[in-house]
């Protein structure tokens, strides 16, 4: 692409050049001001002039941009003038085929770098191995009187002093016009919620009307008072009686609840339902997970997000107060998930992984240690993913002693020939029928273990799948899903927090990160992993969660996946990982280091680039690809 410069001559001191962007890049034109390849084939029209005097030793770079005006944005053919603008400097004027003013600037200073500088500097990423990353984005100014705030909540709203048992029903009905507003915005002044999101909107001048829940609401409003814009719901306190699992599960129950419900009524079409949590994710490698218990809140409503398109938000908020203004902010400017930390706004988006300058070598050893002496425990051996990655820590990790963990144990299918395979690699294999979600049951294998090879490293491959619609599942649909991966998962971690590992590894999905139509019980599961391998960092323990694209080699869990569903994965970008590609990716993601979650998956970018030029991109992908430009030059 970065070959645009297609002819150019020179009057005096100036150079002029005509640029030409490949016919097809020309779809490319869209997503950007200017494109890279003819910004890039406008400055090589630089070294045509006498610009830099008579050194020419080394390489010119841009160093300090002054005066740069984009006019128009699309062009994929330009004319450009330099001009001398001092020592080392130069002016560009830019022009689209018909003369349009499409860029200027006044100086563009350019410093020598050695060639050994630019090789040191130089980044390589991973094709397939992707981090989420909380990307600072702007806070739009926007009153807060300007829209129409609600808040659910049996506690926020019997702190009003309102009879919320009465506020129902028929009274609710009755209560029209401006006496049903008065009943709950004015009222709401004398009391707070959880998280203080009523007292920061009133003090900035914003009504904010509180009610028990959706159904007080949607009588409300089928009543005549004014359909509200954004409705908070804040998810806080305890859940599940301090079983963080048990938290877990309860949490998303009255999610999935509350999302049903603000679908079913018809009368908050239009209106948004932003759930509000508190430290329940980590925006950065080293931050702690305070609310594990509801991060697996944030996988479903994200399911629900691309099932649902602009009915929900997710907002995570510090331990900061939050003032109105950045509330305001946060649901008008257009992201669909935000992290409010130390008073700015912070949205994830997909990022690559920097590759590291290693030899074969130095990557084994910076792969965390399987000792050849300590066992390895795999939970969920039995399925595909676990077959595979016992035999490539055999064959190619040096492990010895492996314990393999599944419901069925040894008689699970093909589970005596994994055994004699691994025995002839030579690795002493323990099989044990365990449920790892049964705390007593794991409690009862880990004793088991021989102390001349205690455990030393853990991988959790188990799960189900239970796939539907939102509008299809169900608090048991919820639980199918939960048991093998969040269950188990916090037993391990909880069982196993004492003792000398090196590894601790949780098979988690990419489906928990982006928010897979048809599998938000699946998505909010991984979550909860995500998060706590985010929660065990932060306590110094070793953790890392990876979230899988999908395998190529099917499974008993994506085994009834139709053929039409892989492709059209594929035409969004997600191709399938081959098993060979996948343990690569294991062994990869180990080496990296500083890491609590990292998403392995084959991304193809063409097709997000054609979303994004067609206004349709999800917004985790805007740092991979750039939006559509608003303005376009005159074809």
């Amino acid at each position: 692409a970065f070959q645009g410069l297609g002819a150019a001559w020179r009057r005096g001191e100036e150079v002029f050049a005509e640029l030409r962007l490949e016919q097809r890049q020309h779809a490319d034109a869209a997503l950007f001001g200017l494109h890279p390849a003819l910004l890039d084939a406008a400055l090589h029209g630089v070294a045509l002039g006498d610009f830099l005097g008579g050194e020419a030793d080394g390489i010119r770079l841009p160093f300090s941009w002054t005066g740069v005006t984009l006019h128009a944005a699309g062009a994929t053919a330009l004319r450009v003038r330099i001009a001398p603008a001092g020592p080392d400097t130069v002016a560009l004027t830019v022009a689209d085929e018909n003369g349009g003013a499409v860029a200027s600037v006044d100086s563009l200073v350019l410093r020598r770098i050695a060639p050994e500088q630019l090789r040191a500097a130089q980044v390589t990423y991973h094709d397939s191995l992707f981090r989420l990353e909380w990307a600072p984005v702007p806070a739009p100014a926007a009153a807060p009187g300007t829209l129409r705030w609600a808040l659910i909540g049996q506690d926020a709203a019997n702190s009003t002093g309102l009879d919320t048992a009465n506020s129902t029903g028929q009274d609710a009905a009755n209560s029209t016009g401006q006496d049903a507003a008065n009943s709950t915005g004015q009222n709401a002044t004398h009391g707070t919620d959880a998280l203080g999101l009523v007292a920061a909107l009133e003090s900035a001048g914003a009504d904010c009307a509180v009610f028990a829940d959706l159904a007080e609401l949607a009588a409300v409003v089928a009543s005549g008072s004014p359909r509200p814009d954004v409705v908070l719901l804040p998810h806080t306190g305890p859940a599940g009686g301090g079983d963080v699992a048990e938290g877990a599960r309860l949490a998303t129950h009255a999610a999935l609840d509350s999302a049903l419900s603000w679908l079913a009524e018809e009368g908050l079409a239009g209106a948004r339902l932003a759930f509000v949590t508190r430290r329940a994710v980590a925006t950065s490698p080293d931050a702690e997970v305070h609310d594990l218990a509801r991060s697996a809140v944030w996988g479903l409503i994200r399911t629900a997000q691309t099932e649902n398109p602009d009915r929900f938000l997710l907002l995570d908020l510090d331990g900061e107060e939050t003032s109105a203004e950045l509330l305001t902010a946060a649901v008008t400017g257009g992201e669909p998930q935000l992290a409010v930390r130390a008073g700015a706004l912070h949205a994830p988006r997909l990022a690559r992984v920097a590759t590291q300058e290693q030899n074969e070598d130095q990557v084994r050893e910076a792969l965390p240690e399987f000792d050849q002496d300590g066992t390895v425990l795999i939970t969920g051996a039995t399925g595909v993913l676990g077959g595979q990655l016992a035999r490539h820590l055999v064959a190619e990790r040096g492990v010895r002693h492996l314990l393999l963990g599944s419901r069925r144990g040894q008689r699970a299918p093909g589970m005596p020939e994994l055994v004699d395979e691994l025995t002839v690699l030579g690795a002493r294999v323990s099989v044990a029928a365990c449920d790892v979600a049964d705390r007593e049951a794991l409690s009862m294998l880990l004793a088991e273990v021989d102390p001349e090879h205690p455990l030393t490293a853990v991988v959790h491959t188990a799960g189900v799948l239970d796939d539907g619609l939102l509008p299809t599942l169900t608090p048991d649909r919820i639980d199918t899903v939960f048991r093998p991966k969040v269950a188990a998962a916090h037993n391990l971690h909880e069982l196993t927090r004492e003792l000398d590992l090196s590894a601790f590894v949780l098979f988690s999905s990419a489906a928990g990160t982006f928010g897979a139509p048809g599998q938000a019980n699946y998505a909010a599961a991984n979550t909860f992993l995500d998060a706590l391998a985010a929660h065990r960092r932060s306590a110094g323990l070793p953790a890392l969660s990876l979230a899988w694209g999908l395998w190529e080699q099917r499974s008993a869990m994506t085994g009834g996946m139709a053929d039409a569903d892989v492709a059209r994965m594929e035409r969004s970008g997600m191709a399938p990982l081959s098993s060979r590609d996948g343990l690569e990716l294991f062994d990869t993601a180990c080496a990296v280091g500083g890491e609590a979650v990292l998403v392995p998956l084959h991304l193809d970018t063409a097709p997000l680039r054609e979303q994004a030029a067609e206004g349709g991109l999800p917004a985790v992908f805007r740092g991979l690809v750039r939006a559509a430009a608003r303005r376009r030059t005159v074809a």
